[in-house]
């Protein structure tokens, strides 16, 4: 096997470490040098697995003044000074705990051994609050301005949101945070992630000063890999899959976009690749398998959870938009009562990665899955959800079906499914094209697929490529069959297929009954 490059890790967030050990490095620090030396105040909220600790690595690498470990970066080519601060990193990714006293406690700790690291001596009563503003103090009169950096935020109340001391955590996380606040004059920099932006956990109200860089487009591509990064510092790779896929590159390059691609983060931005997905694509999956390496397993529950809540229907919903102010309204506490509305559970699913901007302005954003892998993941959780842990059993046997060309199979496999789902006054046509879409979704990559899918003369509800077998699906409720393959011919919906060589062309009417909450009759025609 020929030489790729450089070496990828997604196991290493130290800075420091994948410069030294030689590890592939997308230059980002031209957007960190903004930062540096602009507003002193920042949050970004982005999803896990998207390189937020690194970010934060880094910029403690920047104000340590270790030039050194940038030489050949965009900043090392800049004015910056290099001067080294004193740092107080927190990662709350580390903590393990989740009860208040416990919390208190570790932070209490943790300032603590900065103090000692430092060679300062902190006193105060034990409350993590005093100490952490008497460590700035100390800090400060010693050796000047002090930088802050937080990475996970949130995690100790998203992990614990349906605690009962849900609200004890988030007050001791508030007076911690508001120490930041009132010590502002102390500060050279403060930066802080998360996943999730909680608008009235007090982090954000008593820390009103804080620059939101979220939405920001001038950072939009901050995190997560353009297009261009990926051809750039991934080409060895990239020239070795397409070797060993027998792809040509364009095929290749557009397969790995429409699996790790497509995640906006503010409305015209950049869309960028996953960089976790990315590495794993290109080494676990050795440039030629096209797995799913996305998972939060830290949120998946309470996504389905909150989805199920409101019957989040991606099909219908995803096109009505969301509100954007729903993301400046979203707390924690709607989490735990399970009250959130359609707006706030688009929001809740937009930052932790299930979804992304599509367009939007001001007021209104258009939202959809990112891509196939996260798709496939969302998809999976709510079969999951809906039909017991043996969903994936279902899944597969009907892929190899259709794979065959097999439908009345098919067919039977689907109304079998509808028939275990726990009942529900399923009415309209969009809750059961979601489930439909939602089992070709949570297929292998070898299955294709396209809901609503536009032609000339209209949106076909469900368009399956499997190799040589297509589907074109219309699904009716309370209507026959026999009309719903009726509109699949008057429409012509097959055109778009018929010059495809080799292709079996399968056109589906599907009737559903809104009373029996299955299959009620189906149609084929067959064109080779």
């Amino acid at each position: 096997m020929q030489s790729t490059g450089q070496k990828i890790t997604t196991s290493y967030s130290s800075f420091e470490t994948v410069r030294k050990e030689g590890y592939l490095y997308v230059d980002k620090t031209a957007y960190l040098y903004r930062l540096v030396t602009g507003s002193d105040m920042y949050f970004l909220s982005r999803p896990r697995r998207f390189g937020k600790t690194l970010t934060v690595s880094t910029l403690e690498a920047i104000f340590q003044g270790r030039r050194e470990l940038f030489k050949g970066l965009a900043i090392d080519k800049t004015d910056y000074d290099w001067k080294p601060y004193p740092i107080i990193h927190i990662d709350f990714g580390d903590c393990p705990f989740d009860t208040p006293k416990e919390l208190d406690s570790w932070l209490c700790d943790l300032v603590l051994r900065i103090a000692k690291g430092n060679g300062v001596v902190v006193e105060g009563m034990r409350n993590s609050a005093v100490l952490f503003a008497n460590l700035l103090e100390a800090l400060s009169s010693r050796e000047g301005k002090v930088v802050v950096l937080v990475d996970e935020y949130d995690k100790v109340l998203s992990d614990n949101v349906f605690s009962p001391e849900v609200e004890k955590l988030r007050q001791v996380l508030g007076n911690f945070y508001q120490v930041v606040k009132t010590k502002g004059a102390l500060l050279r920099f403060v930066f802080i992630t998360g996943v999730t932006k909680y608008a009235r956990l007090s982090v954000f109200s008593k820390m009103n000063n804080l620059n939101d860089i979220s939405l920001d487009p001038g950072y939009g591509t901050m995190l997560g890999y353009t297009q261009k990064e990926l051809e750039e510092n991934f080409a060895g790779y990239i020239g070795q899959g397409t070797r060993d896929t027998g792809m040509g590159r364009e095929a290749y390059l557009a397969k790995v976009r429409e699996m790790y691609d497509g995640y906006r983060f503010a409305p015209g931005c950049e869309t960028v690749y996953n960089p976790v997905s990315v590495g794993l694509f290109f080494t676990n999956g050795h440039g030629k398998a096209f797995k799913n390496f996305w998972f939060d397993t830290g949120s998946s529950k309470l996504v389905m959870d909150m989805a199920q809540s409101v019957d989040l229907d991606v099909t219908e919903d995803l096109g009505m938009g969301m509100d954007a102010d729903a993301l400046s309204e979203f707390d924690v506490a709607e989490l735990k009562d399970m009250r959130g509305d359609v707006n706030k559970v688009q929001a809740f699913l937009l930052q932790t990665g299930y979804l992304t901007i599509e367009s939007g302005n001001e007021s209104m954003l258009m939202l959809r899955f990112p891509n196939a892998e996260v798709r496939n993941a969302y998809s999976k959780s709510l079969l999951r959800r809906l039909y017991g842990p043996t969903s994936q059993n279902v899944i597969m046997a009907m892929e190899g079906r259709l794979k065959e060309g097999d439908t009345a199979s098919c067919m039977e496999m689907l109304a079998a499914f509808f028939a275990k789902i726990p009942y529900k006054e399923t009415r309209k046509e969009s809750d059961f094209a979601q489930v439909v879409d939602a089992l070709v979704a949570a297929m292998s990559v070898e299955v294709r697929m396209a809901s609503e899918d536009r032609t000339s003369a209209g949106r076909i509800d469900l368009t399956v490529e499997t190799g040589r077998h297509v589907y074109v699906m219309e699904f009716k409720v309370d209507k026959s069959a026999e009309a719903a393959l009726r509109q699949i011919k008057e429409k012509r919906y097959a055109d778009k297929f018929r010059l495809e060589k080799g292709k079996t062309i399968h056109l589906l009417g599907i009737a559903f009954s809104s009373t029996g909450h299955t299959v009620q009759d189906w149609k084929e025609e067959v064109l080779d």
